[in-house]
């Protein structure tokens, strides 16, 4: 069964993102003893791919994009198949922006946030979008929420900015983090694809910090959140009978740093973020009692480490480097919390987004 790094990159200059050197989406086949990629080919097509999804149950690869002349942002269908990704649907998202996605925990849903950063007046700006998986790509939307409100960040808080949504793994609460508004907002999503908002189980963070994402623990028993505009790694804990959630620990990044990504490692221990600016990847140890301790600050192999990605096996971590135009593969010592030196730089136009699977 091969292993494969599916990269979306942007293909045009936007102001908040930069230079843009991205050809699409790449295929690229990873070997998960060695850690080296070669490319089995690129997808174009699309333009500004900020985040993807691979469904290897289904053999398919879901993508965000932008479209000329649309006042909103759009998510794509591949069939990932030998020859390459043979585009079999596409929705809009009623947003702009969209920058994350999840699938939902039966794997029945893909559920959408748009940052929704610089919408026209009357445009589109649901904060979440939820899409049915069909037979032959995605379906109409079964719901779609908007956010309201503001934080203190005069230049990046002044509307709501949904960033990220992940559904626990045992249960049916979705949450949204939301940079504009400081808040982690709850919904449940029921068997029909619809939301329900759940204000109890909301996180509201101290003002300005700006929550970009998340990950969950295996038994859902806790959350971890990284901040972007005050660098922070946060971890919570979810009450089993209420879903409510409360602070355990919050880790100052310190220096001249931007976060970016956050994974939790295969066996739990460890959280792996990206830090922008000053160009590294952080490793903290979880604690028992959900402190955070760093074991490791390594530089990333480039400049603007946006998305990271976990190897199948977990041996690997691959970096996408948006600025240096290229990908570092990094050798994992999950024990230690400890990253290798680079094994390989692999050259790619503007890297967004990077995720590793097995088809």
């Amino acid at each position: 069964m091969p292993i494969y790094a599916f990269t979306g990159s942007l293909t045009r200059p936007m102001p908040q993102y930069g230079a843009a050197n991205g050809q699409g989406i790449g295929r690229l086949v990873f070997d998960d003893e060695t850690g080296t990629i070669r490319l089995a080919e690129m997808t174009g097509g699309i333009d500004d791919t900020a985040w993807l999804v691979p469904d290897p149950a289904r053999h398919r690869l879901y993508s965000t994009c932008e479209i000329t002349g649309t006042d909103q942002s759009a998510v794509v269908a591949y069939a990932v198949e030998n020859t390459g990704l043979l585009r079999i649907g596409e929705q809009q998202t009623l947003g702009n922006e969209a920058c994350h996605m999840s699938l939902s925990t039966d794997g029945r849903f893909l559920l959408v946030a748009n940052y929704n950063g610089a919408n026209p007046e009357g445009a589109p700006d649901a904060a979440l979008t939820v899409f049915p998986i069909t037979g032959n790509g995605l379906g109409t939307p079964t719901a779609s929420v908007v956010h309201t409100g503001s934080g203190p960040n005069a230049q990046r808080q002044t509307t709501a900015h949904a960033h990220c949504v992940i559904q626990s793994p045992t249960g049916d609460t979705v949450y949204v983090s939301d940079l504009g508004i400081d808040r982690l907002v709850a919904y449940t999503l029921d068997k029909t694809g619809g939301l329900t908002r759940q204000p109890a189980r909301d996180f509201q963070f101290p003002p300005g910090l700006g929550p970009r994402h998340l990950v969950f623990s295996a038994n859902g028993a806790s959350i971890f959140v990284v901040s972007e505009l005050i660098a922070t790694v946060l971890s919570l804990a979810v009450d089993p009978a209420t879903g409510a959630l409360t602070e355990r620990d919050a880790f100052p990044i310190s220096g001249t740093a931007q976060s970016a990504g956050i994974l939790l490692a295969p066996d739990g221990r460890h959280l792996f973020v990206s830090l922008r600016l000053c160009d590294e990847i952080l490793v903290l140890r979880i604690g028992e009692d959900g402190r955070l301790t760093q074991t490791a600050r390594v530089p990333s192999g480039g400049n603007t480490p946006r998305d990271l990605s976990f190897s199948p096996s977990g041996k690997h971590l691959v970096v996408a480097n948006q600025d240096s135009d290229r990908l570092t593969v990094l050798r994992v010592d999950h024990a230690a919390g400890t990253l290798s030196e680079p094994l390989q730089h692999f050259d790619i136009g503007t890297p967004m987004s990077v995720k590793l699977a097995a088809f």
